[in-house]
């Protein structure tokens, strides 16, 4: 990695035209140096080239300024092919030591963002950048098929987005930081520095992945699958037992909603809420007959919302028509009142006392 007035961490070297030539440091530029400007430049590379960052990454917005209450501008949201958002926070030279604050809330903004309003992003860039005129059901088609074809509706449920950092080097406050937030609390940040040369006459952009180091890369996943796992058995049990999710689905009484959170924490699993989402998503046979009365921890329907079943509402719409005649009430917004939500502990006062023996 790279600190304050250490050397860069990819060097490059000329040994001429041929290899009778000795090795010679070409000395790096500095974006600023080049007259390369944040976003007319260096953010415009990425956006064309998301690849510079180490991997595949569909851009999904910039310079995204429509958080409530800041003006706080996003540099660049992504989608990476697992279906996680991820937050792009750029500097055009050295990263500050407030770099990571900010990438930090970014993410808590994004954090809110559903799968609707992902899709809305994405048509206004794709309008933008590329002046194509998409269609809801056309993007999220698009998307849907960058992930492989997993369903988007999941992102209503995620609550912490990947960052990637890139700059043209680190101080240490920002890769302790960073290290620090990965190893204690399960962040996925990858660091990626970008350097200029100008070789030739060209300007030559040398990226690398600083953190994590690619070659530990697999370690670092499988220690913290490790870690999440003994976590998952200390505070929750092994799994979702869908069973119990099924029941609580069944208790959900008329003129309430509960979240698929609420229905993964009755199952034994709080933080199990995507996975809820997603095992509901796949789900073709034997649908729980109440099921559309779980919406996001929101309290919104699922954008992504499809039944055929007859004895189910089809859509979005028809899912809110049907809770609005059972006595659910929809604000503005078409959020439902936290008022009706049906949660763990109003489960547990219907369940039978426990009997003892005399």
């Amino acid at each position: 990695m790279i600190v304050s007035g250490a050397r860069n961490s990819l060097q490059l070297f000329t040994v001429g035209a041929d290899v009778s030539g000795e090795p010679t440091l070409i000395t790096p530029a500095s974006f600023q140096s080049l007259g390369a400007r944040e976003v007319q430049e260096l953010e415009r590379w990425l956006k064309a080239r998301p690849e510079v960052m180490g991997e595949d990454l569909k851009i999904v917005g910039s310079q995204f300024a429509g958080f409530d209450r800041t003006l706080d501008r996003l540099d660049l949201l992504a989608l990476d092919r697992q279906g996680k958002l991820v937050v792009v926070e750029i500097k055009r030279d050295e990263s500050s030591n407030g770099q990571d604050l900010q990438a930090l809330r970014y993410a808590a903004y994004v954090s809110t963002l559903t799968a609707e309003q992902v899709v809305g992003m994405y048509q206004a860039y794709e309008a933008a950048e590329r002046q194509r005129e998409l269609t809801t059901g056309q993007a999220r088609a698009e998307l849907e098929e960058w992930t492989g074809g997993k369903a988007l509706d999941p992102l209503d449920e995620d609550a912490v987005p990947r960052i990637v950092l890139v700059a043209a080097g680190f101080p240490v406050g920002v890769t302790n930081t960073v290290l620090w937030l990965t190893r204690n609390f399960d962040m996925d940040i990858t660091c990626v520095q970008v350097t200029p040369y100008t070789v030739a006459g060209e300007i030559v952009l040398a990226a690398s992945v600083l953190i994590p180091l690619p070659e530990a890369a697999a370690f670092e996943v499988r220690l913290k699958e490790k870690q999440r796992t003994a976590r998952r058995r200390r505070a929750a049990g092994n799994s979702i037992d869908f069973a119990v999710a099924r029941a609580f689905i069944a208790a959900i009484p008329t003129g309430r909603w509960a979240s698929y959170g609420d229905v993964a924490a009755a199952a034994g699993a709080p933080k199990g809420g995507q996975a809820l989402g997603t095992w509901l998503a796949r789900m073709e046979t034997d649908v729980p007959s109440l099921v559309y009365r779980v919406l996001n921890r929101l309290g919104e329907v699922s954008p992504g919302w499809r039944s055929v079943d007859p004895a189910l509402p089809p859509t979005p719409e028809a899912v809110r028509e049907r809770l609005v005649r059972e006595g659910v009430r929809f604000d503005a917004q078409d959020r439902a009142s936290p008022d009706q939500r049906f949660t763990t502990d109003d489960w547990a006062t219907l369940q039978p006392p426990e009997s003892s023996e005399s």
